[in-house]
């Protein structure tokens, strides 16, 4: 799944492409991609302008003219593909067409992603930001302290909590912990402040190289140009089960944590 550093590689490179542009036809392929339902969001966004384009967590939110959104969530396999005349591919779910005569095409393999249109600022709060927390790269460090303290889930699973943190999914978890030294099982509300502090300001570095490498291409991941990234190539732990840890050496162990896969080293980070 595309987690933050993905989707905002897909924003970086979708908003320069399509703000200022109208949108003058829509095809829905598939009902399901399309909430609540195809007529609403095709008439909500037909003839409308783009503005700006935002992301929350996970979430691309496209801002139109009339201060409604255009809510983009790519799920496990959503890709954006920005070009002319539809792509010769399997899965183009929906098809939008602008002004210039460039189009969006949404291609999802799994089907797991949406776009929905909310016609205002209350819809988009009470839909799909409802249950999201706040930004992984933009918590402070008194709220994610907070939102930690005296839980007894394992650290692993409230990083993944998307009504804790939103953004934040398996690969950077697992690279984060790592890094901050922190065993994937610790309780959260039994690690120090001062280890979470540590924890808090690597989660958002790590997310910040992410961004600068493109991303992490694993899959299927490509931006909105179609490029990929080349974060995957300094991830230290995630996907590495029976590798040598970077730091001691020894055997890099995969678990699953909450129906989740979770690589770390038992000797370089401490369980609380």
């Amino acid at each position: 799944m595309p987690e933050l550093p993905e989707v905002e590689c897909v924003r970086r490179t979708l908003a320069p492409v399509i703000i200022g542009k109208n949108i003058i036809n829509i095809v829905i392929n598939l009902e399901k991609i399309v909430r609540p339902d195809p007529l609403f969001f095709q008439k909500g966004l037909l003839n409308k302008r783009i503005v700006q384009v935002d992301r929350h967590g996970k979430l691309l939110i496209v801002h139109l003219e009339n201060s409604s959104f255009w809510a983009i969530h790519l799920g496990m396999t959503g890709q954006i593909i920005l070009r002319e005349k539809q792509p010769d591919l399997p899965h183009i779910h929906a098809c939008i067409h602008f002004n210039d005569q460039s189009g969006f095409f949404f291609r999802d393999v799994r089907q797991f992603g949406f776009m929905a249109y909310l016609p205002n600022k209350e819809a988009l709060q009470k839909g799909p930001l409802k249950n999201m927390g706040p930004d992984a790269l933009m918590i402070s460090l008194e709220t994610f302290t907070k939102s930690l303290a005296g839980r007894k889930a394992p650290i692993k699973s409230l990083l993944l909590d998307q009504r804790i943190l939103a953004g934040v999914g398996n690969i950077y978890a697992d690279e984060s912990l790592f890094r901050a030294g922190i065993a994937p099982t610790s309780r959260a509300g039994e690690i120090p402040p001062k280890a979470l502090a540590k924890l808090h300001r690597i989660l958002r570095e790590l997310l910040g190289q992410a961004i600068d490498c493109g991303g992490s291409s694993i899959r299927d991941y490509v931006d909105a140009k179609g490029e990929a990234g080349s974060f995957q190539d300094l991830h230290q732990v995630y996907g590495h089960k029976g590798a040598p840890c970077p730091i001691c050496g020894r055997e890099i162990k995969k678990i699953t944590l909450g129906g989740r896969s979770t690589h770390y080293c038992r000797h370089c980070q401490k369980c609380y």
